[in-house]
């Protein structure tokens, strides 16, 4: 079960680390907290399956901590710049979770600062333990799931921007109220070539954990064919591209 810890209970709590990660200064967590204020948010809510100390969290990364917060009642996801992080802003991120909704990929961005994002609460098994889940009966569902995924990473490189993790997008994509949402931005890039469907169909297909669980539903496209066609669309990143890498994996509707 989560707890609820309001604003004003954090400094001097072990929750209090979270907003002074790695190390602990308790006027760096006043100032985190006055600035957490100003984006209207109340209060967070402690639980998840990865820990900062002995607190659980939502995730844990290189450059933030993500936890549950209250903000205007409503339960939202707080992302919190670590102090050792390589980016001096979370603004920049900001920016990319943007041009990624406008897409219609990503969490809702609903407020950011130098150091929070607050974006929508999405929860739910990551992708790859939810296809570890699957039967054979399943297969349907599974390909359109499949689909779903691709067809984010086609808009996303239609809109211009790299995601910058979908390799390894085994922590990057989760299964939410059926649908599968693509996750943390941090990465992304408007400056490089977009390889986001060429990326996320070799994590599918090519990594031996997330191939090796798909293959135990639905057939896996021929090595061979899929190259040829990943390669197709590099050359070319238009539609009829990616609805014959679509075709070659066997996800044409």
């Amino acid at each position: 079960m989560s707890e609820v810890v309001a604003l004003g209970d954090l400094p001097g709590s072990p929750a209090g680390l979270l907003f002074s990660f790695p190390r602990y200064d308790e006027g760096v967590v006043e100032e985190r907290l006055t600035e957490l204020r100003g984006l209207g948010v109340e209060a967070v809510e402690l639980g998840g399956r990865h820990l900062v100390g002995t607190v659980p969290v939502l995730g844990k990364g290189h450059v933030g901590i993500v936890v549950a917060a209250r903000m205007g009642g409503e339960r939202v996801a707080l992302k919190v710049r670590r102090l050792d992080a390589s980016r001096p802003s979370l603004e920049g991120e900001a920016s990319y979770l943007g041009v990624a909704n406008d897409a219609g990929v990503g969490p809702r961005l609903l407020a950011s600062s130098v150091n929070f994002l607050v974006m929508e609460l999405v929860e739910g098994d990551y992708l790859v333990d939810w296809v570890a889940g699957l039967e054979v009966s399943d297969a349907p569902r599974l390909r359109a799931v499949l689909r779903e995924a691709l067809e984010a990473a086609r808009r996303l490189d239609v809109a211009g921007l790299d995601h910058g993790e979908l390799s390894r997008a085994d922590r990057h994509l989760i299964m939410s109220g059926g649908v599968p949402r693509m996750l943390d931005f941090e990465s992304s890039s408007v400056n490089r070539r977009c390889r986001n469907v060429t990326s996320l169909a070799q994590f599918l297909f090519f990594n031996r954990g997330m191939a090796g669980r798909i293959g135990m539903v639905i057939s896996i496209p021929g090595r061979d064919e899929l190259l040829e066609a990943l390669r197709g669309y590099r050359r070319e990143p238009s539609d009829e591209g990616f609805h014959s890498l679509l075709g070659v994996c066997g996800l044409t509707e």
